[in-house]
Parts: C-alpha cells; sequence; structure tokens
C-alpha cells in the first residue's frame, strides 16, 4: 500500500520536534574484529523503541482525520507499545485505553498508570501473557464503536515500520553508515522490518537477519515466526529477510547480565536477546558491522532479573541508579 510521502515527512518533523528519537549508538568491538552497533532506544522520551511506532501510528489518524483526536486510541499490548501510547496521547490531549493480559510484569503495570492511559487487564488465567485477547478486544472495541474508538493495532498498522524507515534507520546511517547486518528480533516486527528494509533499498550488501524467541520460553515483547498467530508486518515485509536466528530466554537473560558487568549496560530482557543474536552472527562473521537496537532499559524487569537469578537484588538497585558507565562511548 502506499502512503503519501508528504504527510509521513510532517509526522517525521513533529516527530523530531517533539523530543523523539535521535537515540545514541553504543559500539560493542569483538577480538575478531567486528563491531555491534546498538542503537539504545531508552532514550527515547517515554523510554523504549515502541515510542518511534506509537507516535507515527497516533499522528497518521489525526493528519488523515481531525475529528480522530475526538475518539479514544485503544491498543492490546503488554509493554512499552501502551506505555508510548498513553502518554503520547496524554501530551497531545487525547484519551487512550490499554488492554493487557493479567501476567503483564508489575513494573510495567505502573508505568502504564502512569503514562494517563485508562488500564484494563483481560478476563483470563492470572499468569497469561499473550496479548492475543487483549488485540482481539481492542479491535472488537472499534468494531462495536467507531465512532468513540480507534483501534491501532500495532501488528498490522504500516505505520509502525514506516516510522522506522523514516527515523531508525536514516539516524542509524547517520551515525555508522552502511552496516553489514541489521540483526533485531521480532516483535511486531516494525523495528526489523522497518531498519532492515530502509538499508535494504539503499543497499543490496546489506543483509537483514531476523531474531525470534524459540517459541518455548517466554521473552516478553517477542515471538516465534511460526508460532505467532498476528504477523501480518512480518508476512508482508518478509521478503527481505535473509535468515532467521533463534534464542532463548536463558541466553536472553545471560546477555543482560554479560552486558551489564562488561559493559555497564542496564537494559531489558529483548535487548538481551538482540545482542545475544548479534553477536552469533558476529563471531560467525570476523570484521563485520551488525546493527541492532536495545528496545528499553531493565528497570521494568527487576522482578523477573531477581526470580530468575540473573541479578542479586543489590545489584539491580545499584544497576537502576546508572544507565552506562562509559558515556564517552556512545556515537550520537
Amino acid at each position: 500500500m502506499d502512503y503519501d510521502a508528504s504527510t509521513l515527512g510532517r509526522i517525521r518533523d513533529r516527530f523530531y520536534s517533539m523530543g523523539f528519537g535521535n537515540t545514541p549508538i553504543f559500539p560493542i568491538s569483538l577480538n575478531n574484529g567486528s563491531t555491534i552497533f546498538a542503537k539504545l532506544e531508552y532514550f527515547n522520551k517515554f523510554g523504549s523503541v515502541k515510542d518511534r511506532a506509537a507516535f507515527f501510528m497516533v499522528n497518521w489518524e489525526l493528519e488523515n482525520n481531525r475529528g480522530n483526536a475526538k475518539k479514544i486510541f485503544v491498543e492490546g499490548t503488554s509493554g512499552n507499545t501502551g506505555i508510548a501510547i498513553g502518554n503520547i496521547c496524554r501530551e497531545m490531549g487525547i484519551k487512550s485505553r490499554i488492554l493487557i493480559p493479567p501476567g503483564t510484569f508489575p513494573e510495567t503495570v505502573e508505568k502504564l498508570k502512569e503514562s494517563g492511559a485508562e488500564v484494563e487487564f483481560t478476563m483470563e488465567e492470572k499468569t497469561s501473557t499473550s496479548t492475543e485477547k487483549a488485540i482481539q478486544q481492542s479491535i472488537a472495541l472499534m468494531k462495536e464503536n467507531p465512532d468513540q474508538y480507534i483501534a491501532l493495532h500495532q501488528h498490522g498498522n504500516d505505520m509502525n515500520w514506516l516510522a522506522h524507515v523514516y527515523t531508525t534507520g536514516s539516524e542509524a546511517e547517520k551515525q555508522i553508515g552502511f552496516p553489514d547486518y541489521v540483526c533485531i528480533c521480532m516483535g511486531t516486527g516494525g523495528s526489523i522490518m522497518g531498519v532492515g528494509r530502509y538499508f535494504k533499498e539503499r543497499s543490496n550488501r546489506v543483509k537483514v537477519v531476523m531474531g525470534q524467541a524459540d517459541g518455548e520460553t517466554f521473552i516478553q515483547g517477542l515471538r516465534n515466526y511460526e508460532k505467532a498467530k498476528d504477523r501480518e508486518i512480518i508476512d508482508r515485509n518478509i521478503g527481505i529477510v535473509d535468515s532467521i536466528i533463534t534464542v532463548t530466554q536463558e541466553q536472553a537473560l545471560e546477555s543482560v547480565r554479560k552486558l551489564a558487568e562488561d559493559h555497564g549496560i542496564y537494559v531489558g530482557v529483548s535487548s538481551g536477546a538482540n545482542y545475544h543474536c548479534a553477536r552469533m552472527l558476529a563471531m560467525n562473521y570476523p570484521g563485520s558491522k551488525i546493527l541492532t537496537i536495545f528496545p528499553d532499559s531493565g528497570t521494568k524487569y527487576k522482578n523477573l532479573y531477581a526470580s530468575t537469578g540473573t541479578f542479586t537484588e543489590s545489584a539491580i538497585k545499584e544497576l537502576s541508579g546508572r544507565v552506562l558507565t562509559k558515556k564517552s562511548s556512545f556515537i550520537t
């Protein structure tokens, strides 16, 4: 589907004027000459990579119909997208309603409530972390009350991946030039497909490697390609993917711990998954430049990290007080 470039350009300009984007990159050098360039998305205005998609999804609806500002923007999610939508809508004077599974991390629930959104749990088992019912309910709300609700539906909304074409990809090119590989794990698919398409369309030598959760262990925000039920963005763009790497929760958590110990970075579990996949790639291809993203910090995962033994309580407290020890290493 074609979208008006001038409208997307206006949204991009508004995105930067409101203080989003331009996140730094942290380079991690390996002994074999490879370098992993991690874009630190927790420096976004509301703390995650999802600020980008949320801003474009909300503003696209406003650009196409100013009357939409009177409606309630609704989304089914378990994390950062809801936090971003709630905060962005609050800043723009718009109402939002976020539906979440009852197993959502307590720290995330707290952030969602602080965002200004109306937060509602889906009616299912208390331990459920699946967003399937939340997604279905948000779409049903719009169908039943089209004059009252707008379902943003991040899993099928092209503004999700286009946000990364218009912001993340272009920022990264200015910072490091063209990488040899773009390696990002799939959640909705917005980041990997948007950043991947940005570079693929500009250089046919750039390879796109999609990480995925193993499908047996739970990694917050990530999914497995074969088991994912709602993967419209991924399926529409799957032609740009050159290969797929699988990661387990244990590997993601170990990478979170290693990043903190070796580099002073305190990141979320999906960042650990991205680092694991990028490092596997870097080890297999000496001398390569690999671009990935660290979607958020570790501040929303303290219960997970404590319960899994990733960090001690005292380490979590110490890490929560800092983001990076060597700020001079940023690429801005």
